[in-house]
């Protein structure tokens, strides 16, 4: 690519190396799973790309991604060899990272990820139940009794790594014995919990979600008072970055972007096309909104820098709908995911309703969470709550 962006510096990529994928999720955001890979020349020149758009900074991270980024083994594991080299030959480190379902992991696999240092994302959504109605297999032996066996074998040896737990209203009733589930059973003391399908959260499943949110903080709570402690990622957000310090009387910075979409990390596709991250796919092919999202391509000589502009300097309270003015929660909110919105309310800006209903929630069981532990001056909470926010 002879042309790079003038006015962002990008340390981080996902290259979704295939569009395929042998799990049909209710919830899945990308297209259609069509069996298109990336080839090794445009790998490469993504890899090429992010080193040069980088800059001055030493230190970039590649994360593999799909539809399902397995299927495309043999690619990455020739690619990450490769990737280390060019980025040393330009004085730069380079980490790497997946995201996977789990399903297709094997012992080669296994084995190369610990040797190289992989940072391992594993999508499982909880208890065998909810996991096998919503990450639907076409192929039985990639159900979850499969997903189960390979996340206790990488939690042996990356015991911090996350669980990425997606919920769509009508399963809500798991909720909690998922998270049970995932965190006794299973080893995770890491749980990100994603809530999907905003406009399918009626009253009843907003209830019971706020139901089974005070079931989780018991578990929680109790987990502060003997080893280990869990981490439910949202409730963690909430307790570190807004009700601590205002607990504390602490001044709290207000938070502008949610995320370094669009100017800190982009997604890199098969044919080398940029996109501000991997969850654009869905809105994009919604709203018929390729030529506006689109960044640029790793063989091209354009950067839509009008977009990277907008991306940098994203200023979600320029935007605040008039209920944000009194939300708890504003002064860290940033407005969540651009994609989603862009999806849901056709601007990047504009959170979906129940996006802020379910965040409330949220809060108000983290408060109740954080009253209940500060009143028992409980010391494994008070140095958890010294510590930042990961």
């Amino acid at each position: 690519m002879r042309y790079f962006p003038r006015q962002i510096i990008s340390t981080s990529i996902d290259i979704d190396v295939t569009d395929d994928c042998n799990l049909r999720c209710v919830y899945c955001f990308k297209g259609p799973k069509t069996p298109r890979y990336i080839e090794m020349n445009t790998a490469r020149a993504a890899v090429d790309w992010v080193i040069r758009a980088s800059r001055s900074n030493n230190e970039i991270s590649i994360n593999f991604m799909g539809g399902e980024p397995l299927l495309s083994w043999p690619l990455i594991r020739d690619l990450v060899p490769w990737a280390r080299r060019r980025a040393h030959s330009f004085g730069k480190r380079v980490g790497f990272s997946m995201t996977v379902n789990l399903t297709l992991m094997n012992e080669e696999i296994r084995e190369y990820v610990d040797q190289n240092g992989f940072g391992v994302l594993m999508s499982i959504d909880g208890c065998p139940e909810l996991h096998d109605k919503q990450r639907v297999a076409i192929k039985p032996e990639h159900k979850f009794k499969t997903v189960e066996y390979w996340a206790k074998s990488l939690l042996r040896t990356r015991p911090q790594s996350d669980a990425r737990m997606t919920l769509i209203p009508k399963n809500v009733s798991l909720f909690s014995r998922s998270f049970d589930y995932l965190t006794r059973e299973i080893g995770f003391i890491n749980v990100m919990p994603a809530t999907a399908d905003y406009s399918d959260w009626n009253e009843d499943f907003l209830k019971e979600y706020k139901q089974q949110m005070e079931i989780i903080i018991e578990n929680v709570e109790e987990s502060y008072h003997k080893a280990p402690i869990y981490s439910f990622k949202n409730i963690s957000w909430m307790l570190k970055k807004a009700i601590h310090p205002l607990k504390q009387g602490k001044r709290i910075e207000k938070r502008v972007s949610p995320c370094g979409a669009g100017y800190n990390y982009q997604m890199i596709d098969f044919n080398g096309d940029i996109w501000p991250c991997h969850r654009f796919d869905g809105a994009i092919q919604l709203h018929g909104l390729e030529n506006e999202m689109k960044m640029g391509n790793v063989f091209g000589d354009y950067y839509n820098d009008k977009l990277a502009n907008a991306f940098l300097n994203f200023n979600f309270q320029d935007h605040l709908k008039p209920e944000c003015k009194t939300c708890p929660i504003l002064s860290q909110c940033a407005g969540g995911c651009p994609a989603a919105n862009l999806y849901y309310m056709r601007d990047i800006y504009t959170p979906h309703p129940n996006y802020c209903r379910l965040r409330w929630i949220e809060y108000e069981v983290a408060e109740k969470l954080y009253d209940r532990l500060s009143k028992k001056n409980c010391e494994a909470f008070l140095k958890d709550m010294a510590t930042p926010f990961s």
